[in-house]
């Protein structure tokens, strides 16, 4: 087995340097789908996890009935371009 490893990389060396560049970037490019893949998967496990867990989160309730109401807007509606001098 080492003899043919050693028989491949000679066979490698002795290509032009066109289809090295050719077999290199096949390589990276298969490399880094499958890389892409499993970190896209990674990614999908821990975002739905991440989901899971805000189910569980409690929000505190807030008491809106003590807040006093806008005050009333009139004067804008009153005041336009027109009035304005």
């Amino acid at each position: 087995m080492k003899f043919e490893i050693k028989n491949y990389l000679a066979k490698l060396q002795s290509l032009p340097e066109q289809r090295k560049k050719i077999i290199l970037w096949t390589v990276v490019v298969i490399l880094g789908l499958t890389m892409g893949f499993f970190w896209v998967r990674g990614a999908m496990d821990s975002l739905s996890g991440v989901g899971k867990e805000m189910q569980n989160v409690k929000l505190p309730e807030i008491d809106t009935s003590q807040i006093p109401a806008m005050p009333s807007l009139d004067i804008l509606q009153t005041t336009t371009p027109s009035n304005i001098k």
